[in-house]
């Protein structure tokens, strides 16, 4: 609730409702109910004041509780009678100290009570009232619940945009059906949208071009290397060279990649991850449509990644394969240092490195794991990474059935 606009309106709209009848309640039972019983208390006092001195008989009394509601009963030495069955006896209303009854004396001898009996329906006439009232609220509740609904269902359109804007889905539109500022911020939303995408795909287009004019020079670099006399110079600048190369294959395989232009075929994928690493928890047959080559390519970047930032004391790195009913899980567990957190969101992106030192013991361009990615998408599934409780991070790979 504390996050949620929407509940916070309906919320104040509820408090405000119920303190609303709350006050009406009140009025009514406070100004309304107590002058209305001082009133009646008179009227009963005045009209016994008015028919005992008359000495009504029975027949008299039910005329007058028929015409003007007021039961009456008499005790005296003509007997005793009740126009109600429900009034109690004259002591016993005395000994009780009963409010809104009159006791008046009878010139023939006796006594007369007199109650009131016309509240009763106007006491269930004030309950059908607050009935009514209390419908009408949570109609207007139901009401206002769904205007609200609707009124801020672009903001929860907007919402599910960003988030899968920010899980890396740029071909996000968000709804433009209001012509309000709801609308206008949506319409912003899909033109910010739409520049991003733009950019990024100015950039990588840029890379692309790059990756493909410099692959001419460095093919003529390498031949002219080749003719320079076997020194340590020449070693140094044939692994420069090398690295350069290794950055273009990986730019353009990026590429390529992104297209989806993978050749899966149906395989037992468990020789295909064993062919990296022999520590492979599974001895059964499981069956996918893979391009072996490109899942090899995959677990390789993982196992050399967490080899290459293993600590002195680390235990080697675990491969298992969880076969399940309708998905294949490959996990790469390391007993490394772990992955900052403020880097778990970043590190499948292009040219992200954890390291910012690029040094020559980690290398590399911060291209594996977004490769990794781009080839476990091509198949249909997800990568995720997330630290250990202990120490070391873990990469899970989901590869569907279908």
């Amino acid at each position: 609730m504390r996050s949620s606009v929407f509940a916070k309106l309906v919320t104040i709209m509820l408090v405000m409702a119920m303190s609303l009848l709350s006050l009406v309640g009140v009025f009514f039972l406070v100004y309304v109910g107590g002058s209305l019983n001082r009133s009646v208390r008179d009227m009963v006092h005045v009209f016994a004041r008015g028919v005992a001195p008359t000495a009504p008989d029975y027949a008299t009394a039910r005329q007058l509780s028929r015409d003007f509601g007021m039961e009456i009963r008499y005790e005296g030495p003509s007997g005793t009678w009740s126009t109600a069955d429900y009034l109690p006896s004259i002591e016993t209303v005395r000994r009780n100290h009963w409010r809104g009854v009159a006791i008046e004396p009878s010139p023939k001898g006796g006594e007369y009570l007199f109650a009131e009996s016309f509240m009763q329906p106007l006491h269930a006439a004030h309950r059908y009232v607050l009935y009514l009232l209390l419908f009408l609220m949570a109609s207007v509740v139901i009401v206002t619940h769904a205007v609200l609904r609707r009124l801020l269902q672009p903001l929860r359109d907007l919402g599910d945009g960003v988030a899968q804007l920010s899980n890396g889905q740029l071909d996000v539109v968000v709804p433009q059906k209001r012509r309000d500022e709801f609308g206008a911020l949506a319409r912003a939303f899909n033109q910010m949208v739409a520049r991003v995408r733009d950019m990024i795909r100015a950039r990588d287009q840029l890379l692309l071009d790059v990756s493909h004019e410099l692959r001419s020079p460095v093919t003529r670099m390498k031949v002219a290397l080749e003719l320079l006399p076997d020194d340590e110079q020449k070693r140094r600048m044939a692994a420069d060279l090398h690295e350069m190369e290794q950055m273009i294959s990986e730019l353009l395989e990026l590429e390529r990649l992104r297209e989806g232009r993978i050749r899966k075929s149906r395989q037992n994928i468990v020789p295909v991850v064993e062919a990296i690493t022999p520590a492979i928890a599974s001895s059964r047959e499981i069956v996918l449509d893979v391009d072996a080559d490109k899942l090899q390519m995959v677990i390789r970047n993982l196992v050399e990644n967490a080899n290459k930032y293993s600590l002195p004391d680390s235990r080697p790195v675990e491969v298992s394969i969880i076969d399940k009913s309708d998905e294949v899980i490959i996990r790469v567990v390391d007993d490394g240092p772990g992955i900052p957190e403020e880097d778990l969101a970043n590190i499948f992106e292009p040219f992200y490195r954890v390291d910012r030192s690029r040094s020559r013991k980690t290398g590399g361009y911060g291209l594996g794991l977004s490769i990794s990615k781009r080839i476990v998408e091509a198949h249909g599934g997800t990568i995720a990474a997330a630290n250990n409780p202990t120490r070391g991070a873990t990469f899970v790979i989901m590869l569907p059935k279908t």
